[in-house]
């Protein structure tokens, strides 16, 4: 007993050493499946609220809204595309119009539907559910809750689909930023993800999409290396900066092959990965230039022999 004993304390401190310890279930190999990503991309909503102090910007609009005019009036609240003329003197004649006579207003007034009214009814209780209503500021503990919570399904969601740009994004935020999370923000576990998501997004061979996520998690390891530049050499910047390069390349690639076989039929989603490949080359273009620079002062301070007082 006493040498199983040992053995075990023995082993069990090497293995935790080296995170053999650690088991991360996967139920029904959902994470990173095609169902994980579809369940990755419904999460979305309730990260929303958590990451609004219990209420999206949808959830505001609608309370702002009720509280304008909370017997309804007939207006309708709807979240329609707005054009810039949708706003003219048409709708500042109105309350103008029901000073001179209320009564003609209300007459004229469009009535809801009940559609129309039950949409409503059921979207004020959707924003009043996680309202808060004392109008006190967030309790310390209170703010941690939440932001724990929004930590855990940030992580979750990362693991259901770790090639999604929002997924991705989003935690890494969390890893850096010093005011968010469980804990401070740790550089090394931030860095650390964007590795792990650049080796698992370049695996993709057909979808054009993950190669973007792989391009911004490389962009976070060329940020890191010049944020840090003191501790890594010319040459790991300049493979930082090629790893980046060849993410877009890749993208461009598959892009072009997706759209030439049909596989990308919506032009809403065209724009939007051309957008986002278009503003991380803006960024790497900006970080380029600021690497070069740290670098070639690094190198000149290594480079340059200590001057001799004769």
């Amino acid at each position: 007993m006493l040498l199983g004993v040992g053995l075990w304390v023995g082993y069990s401190v090497q293995f935790d050493a080296e995170d053999k310890l650690e088991y991360k279930p996967n139920l029904g190999t959902i994470k990173g499946s095609p169902y994980g990503k579809v369940l990755a991309l419904a999460m979305q909503g309730p990260i929303d609220i958590y990451w609004h102090s219990g209420q999206s910007h949808e959830h505001a609009e609608t309370l702002n809204a009720e509280h304008d005019h909370p017997h309804g009036g007939g207006h309708d609240h709807s979240h329609g595309d707005h054009s810039h003329g949708s706003h003219g003197h048409e709708d500042h004649a109105e309350p103008v119009a029901a000073q001179l006579a209320p009564e003609k207003a209300a007459k004229s007034a469009p009535k809801k539907t009940l559609l129309r009214w039950a949409k409503d009814e059921v979207r004020l209780m959707a924003a009043t559910a996680r309202r808060k209503t004392d109008g006190k500021p967030l309790t310390p503990a209170h703010r941690k809750y939440l932001q724990s919570v929004t930590e855990d399904k940030l992580r979750l969601a990362y693991d259901l689909d770790p090639t999604n740009y929002t997924n991705y994004g989003n935690l890494h935020l969390f890893l850096m930023a010093s005011n968010l999370g469980k804990s401070a923000a740790d550089d090394n576990k931030a860095v650390q993800l964007a590795s792990q998501t650049l080796q698992i997004c370049k695996k993709e061979s057909i979808d054009p999409q993950p190669w973007l996520t792989a391009a911004s998690a490389a962009f976070n390891i060329v940020f890191h290396i010049g944020r840090y530049h003191n501790e890594f050499t010319v040459a790991e910047a300049k493979a930082s900066l090629a790893e980046f390069d060849y993410c877009i390349d890749q993208y461009e690639i598959l892009l072009n092959d997706a759209v030439e076989n049909g596989r990308i039929i919506s032009e809403a989603r065209w724009k939007e990965l051309n957008e986002r490949a278009r503003y991380l080359s803006k960024l790497r273009e900006a970080q380029g230039v600021y690497m070069k620079r740290v670098m070639t002062n690094h190198m000149n301070k290594t480079t340059t022999p200590p001057s001799s007082n004769n």
